[in-house]
């Protein structure tokens, strides 16, 4: 069946009532005109009881046509308006099962039915917001609930409103119990920097500015603590609430004081240990000292009556008690520079002169052996503003460990310098000894650290020497680092720092070390 919109019937209505007014006339007209007709026949009264007959006839007929047709479209407009109510209605509930509104039983033609379609639009937009609000309001819940730090609200005259579990186990009660339970009654409110005036009403006292702060907290019946506090106002329908977050830092204070305990038992041990290496370097090297002197002097003795076997025992004597002494010192030194009692004296010092009295000092160790010892130097003297004495216990320990790896081939000692200023920039020393495994370069400089076992047993050694020569150049601002490849040899760099406002004092030493 077809359907019309409202408008159309109306229309429709009206036109109906206006036709059936002009037939019932049109009727009444030839009915009056008959009458008109037989008047002569008739009697005057009869003839206007015959106009008026017409008249309410007519007028009956235009009457109930135009009322049935407002009755129809009447109950048309009701049955709309009462889905429209019930689409409303709707919009108060949030499962989309609770409404489904039948659009199929109206027409396209129907003109409330794209508020219909509206309405229900909204509804289902405003499911949503509510189900995202639950879902974020129970998202926020489990956040707070389950955060370390004590979270509570109150209202405007310190009743609990709601306690999360850290707030319950610190006030040793359920979160249920909190509620409505009044805040002044579990802890002293200046606990919170907070207080209430003559009315009740709960205020805080501290700056406005600055809500957060650290305090200690005294709950009644409970040792007090430390903590930090965050305080909060809020203002939820219309009224003033107060949010409190409140930190407990007993654990974080307990494992400051045990780290500072800690701290101060690792300097008291590193002090003893300083002190005892301190008197054993004293008790160690005044006996090994006199060996090595004594050694030498029965050695040298014209009067001594010692054979090659006895002097070849005094040889290997001396040579450990030399080692030993060695070993001493440079535990003493790596004690000194933990301690930090191991000074620099920088001085202009002249690194191509130092360079060509070590490489003598070695010609005896490589005498015997087909290793040729050399050294490339710069024209001019290259200087440096540098401890000597550290420098030179750097240098004897690389080209003595380039001595110890190498048992053919070449040894280069080389030295570089600014051509214009005749500032030292690096001592490269390189070999072509046994080298050094990638994955085991960065382990040399560690202390008691070697190539690999078999090394050690080989060459034998501390494993000290390279961990203190980088001590020494980082405490220098030097930088000291290897390149090596097994069976190729190595290179040891000195790198020296930037040195730009010594040039003066370079080259005083380089004119005296020229004269």
């Amino acid at each position: 069946m077809t359907s019309f919109p409202l408008r159309t019937r109306v229309s429709i209505a009206l036109l109906a009532s206006l036709l059936t007014g002009a037939v019932a006339l049109a009727v009444g007209a030839r009915h009056l005109h008959a009458s008109y007709r037989l008047r002569d026949t008739t009697t005057e009264q009869e003839f206007v009881h015959s106009v008026w007959w017409t008249l309410g006839l007519v007028i009956g007929i235009a009457n109930i046509t135009g009322v049935g047709i407002v009755v129809l479209t009447a109950r048309t407009l009701d049955a709309r308006i009462a889905r429209l109510r019930n689409a409303v209605f709707a919009l108060g509930y949030t499962s989309a099962e609770s409404y489904q509104p039948m659009l199929e039983q109206d027409g396209p033609d129907d003109e409330l039915l794209p508020i219909r379609e509206a309405v229900h639009a909204a509804r289902l937009q405003l499911r949503d917001a509510m189900v995202r609000v639950h879902t974020e309001s129970e998202r926020n819940r489990v956040i707070i609930d389950t955060v370390m730090a004590s979270v509570f609200s109150v209202d405007g005259v310190g009743r609990i409103i709601h306690a999360n579990p850290a707030a319950a186990r610190m006030f040793a009660q359920s979160c249920v119990a909190l509620q409505g339970v009044m805040l002044a009654d579990l802890l002293t409110l200046d606990s919170l920097r907070m207080s209430a005036d003559e009315y009740g009403t709960l205020r805080f006292t501290g700056d406005d500015v600055e809500r957060q702060f650290t305090t200690r907290i005294r709950v009644f019946g409970h040792a007090s603590f430390p903590a930090d506090v965050v305080v909060t106002p809020l203002a939820l329908h219309g009224q003033q609430t107060w949010a409190m977050f409140v930190h407990d830092l007993s654990d974080t204070h307990r494992a400051a004081a045990t780290l500072d305990e800690a701290r101060r038992a690792a300097e008291s041990a590193n002090r003893s240990k300083s002190a005892f290496l301190s008197r054993m370097s004293h008790e160690l090297r005044t006996p090994l000292s006199a060996m090595i002197n004594f050694t030498k002097l029965v050695r040298r003795s014209r009067n001594s009556q010692i054979g090659e076997r006895d002097r070849h025992y005094l040889d290997r004597v001396q040579d450990s008690s030399e080692q030993l002494l060695s070993l001493v010192n440079e535990i003493v030194e790596l004690s000194r520079m933990d301690s930090g009692s191991l000074a620099m004296q920088l001085e202009p010092t002249d690194i191509s002169a130092m360079v060509r009295t070590l490489l003598a000092t070695f010609d005896a160790q490589v005498a015997e052996r087909p290793v040729l010892l050399e050294a490339v130097l710069p024209e001019l003297p290259a200087c440096a503003l540098i401890d000597a004495k550290r420098l030179r216990q750097v240098l004897t320990n690389l080209i003595g460990n380039a001595v110890k790896f190498t048992a053919r081939g070449r040894i280069t000692v080389t030295v570089c310098a600014r051509l214009d200023s005749g500032v030292a920039t690096a001592v490269i020393v390189r070999d072509t000894g046994i080298g050094i495994p990638l994955e085991r370069q960065s382990q040399i400089f560690e202390l008691f650290e070697q190539a690999d076992e078999e090394t050690g047993h080989r060459y034998g050694g501390s494993g000290l020497g390279l961990a203190l020569s980088r001590r020494i150049a980082e405490q220098m601002g030097c930088m000291l680092s290897v390149e090596s490849m097994p069976g190729a040899g190595s290179i040891f760099t000195l790198h020296f720092a930037q040195q730009p406002d010594v040039a003066a004092s370079l080259r005083e030493v380089a004119s005296t070390s020229a004269s």
